[in-house]
Parts: structure tokens; sequence; C-alpha cells
């Protein structure tokens, strides 16, 4: 208490010792000084915002790349349970696969992960078709190889014919005899030019795979997993599928 006293006594002695007293102006902050404070907590709060929407980003990034092992685990258990692959969904099988049935040619080569066939779980649109983290449903494209073998009975003759690789060109392949690839197509879903996001969806043999980024006209932030066929072997050999 006793301290506070002489405190208190000592700032009003400096208060006072000026022989005025101060107004409301010099004891305030000025409209500068308001200003400048309000450009310091700018700054601050714009270096955390972006930081934070990197973080989100990545964070969906890495959900969906689980999310596409998940799929892609599903296949090959489908696989060593019935010795065939299932055909890609389409925008009206209702998370099927289309046709659901063995023996029968599938009704398109490239179209989405047939969620309801696998028993997958998570997100769906109205389309019953699962999503990624950005909403965008999930594509699923099997080899035509062997006249569509790889949907009806797969045998060690089967050759697939999708490719993995690092640019549209293909000049350098990353894999090559793919069965099966499940990709998400990222935040940017259909909304691109880039050559090497549009070679995705052209619905032909070549996928790409490569660095994600920005770059107007170039692109990339599409997510790819594959199954390949010394994978898919072993499991319908473990399965007792293969002999």
């Amino acid at each position: 208490m006793i301290r506070l006293t002489l405190l208190r006594h000592r700032f009003l002695y400096h208060r006072y010792s000026d022989g005025a007293y101060k107004t409301n102006t010099e004891q305030g902050f000025s409209l500068v000084e308001m200003a400048i404070v309000m450009v310091v907590l700018g700054v601050l709060l714009g270096g955390l915002i972006v930081p934070l929407s990197t973080q989100q980003d990545t964070n969906k990034r890495r959900d969906t790349k689980q999310y596409l092992e998940e799929a892609r685990d599903a296949l090959l258990g489908y696989a060593a349970s019935t010795g065939r692959l299932p055909c890609p969904a389409t925008a009206g099988s209702a998370g099927l696969s289309a046709p659901n049935t063995a023996s029968t040619s599938c009704t398109l080569a490239h179209g989405f992960i047939p969620g309801r066939t696998l028993g997958l779980t998570g997100p769906v649109d109205s389309d019953n078709l699962p999503l990624d983290r950005w909403l965008n449903p999930l594509r699923y494209s099997l080899t035509t190889s062997g006249g569509g073998a790889y949907s009806d009975n797969i045998t060690l003759s089967l050759i697939p014919d999708f490719q993995i690789c690092s640019e549209n060109t293909c000049a350098n392949p990353i894999a090559d005899n793919v069965v099966a690839v499940i990709f998400s197509q990222g935040n940017d879903g259909d909304g691109t030019t880039s050559p090497d996001q549009l070679e995705n969806t052209d619905e032909d043999t070549v996928f790409v795979l490569r660095t994600i980024t920005e770059a107007a006209g170039t692109e990339f932030d599409d997510e790819l997993v594959w199954i390949s066929p010394n994978v898919l072997t072993l499991q319908l050999v473990r399965a007792g599928q293969l002999n």
C-alpha cells in the first residue's frame, strides 16, 4: 500500500511539474499513430492468414491421398475376392460399378470410383460418388487390355497399357503397364487449362503425376495412385485366384 501511494504521488508530481495540465489530445493517440497501429496489425494478420490457408490445403491434400490409398486397397481386396476388378462408376450408376456384374464389358473405361461396390465410407455427392476433400468426385480408370478382361477374369497373359508420366508428352515415363488409376483433380477440379492436368481426363492411356505448382497455364494439383500388374498378381496369387 505504501509503495503504491508513493508511485501515485511520483506520477502526479511528474504530471504537474511542467506547470500545466496536459490536454486530451496530448494524452491520447493521434490519428497518425492509430493508422500506423492498424497497418502493423494488418501486416501481422496477413502473415497469419496465408500460413493458415496453406496448412488447410496441406491437410486436404494429405487426407485425399489417404482416401485414394484406401480406394486402391479396396480395389485390390475386391480383386482378391472375385478374381477381377470392378468397372468404373458413371454419373447415373448411383455409386455402383457399371455394369455391376462380371462377364460384361464396362460401360466406360474412364469414370469414377464405385464407392458402393467397394464399400467405401466418406462423403458422396448427389450421384452417390465418393468425394475428395475439395468435394470433387474421385476418378477411376481401368485398362481395356485383353478386350476388357480385367473386369471379367484376370489371367497372367494379360498386359495392361496405362502409363504414368511426368508430363503430358510422356517423354519420361514413371510407370508402364499400369492396370488402373485412381485420382483426385485437386482444388481446381475441372477448372483448368493446364495440358498436364487435362491429360488425366482426356480418356486415353496416359496419366500425369508431377510436382504441384500454381504457375498459370502449367498449374498442377492432381493426386494419383495406381495399381501395378505385379502388385495385383501377388494379391491374386495369395488369394488363390491365380495358379
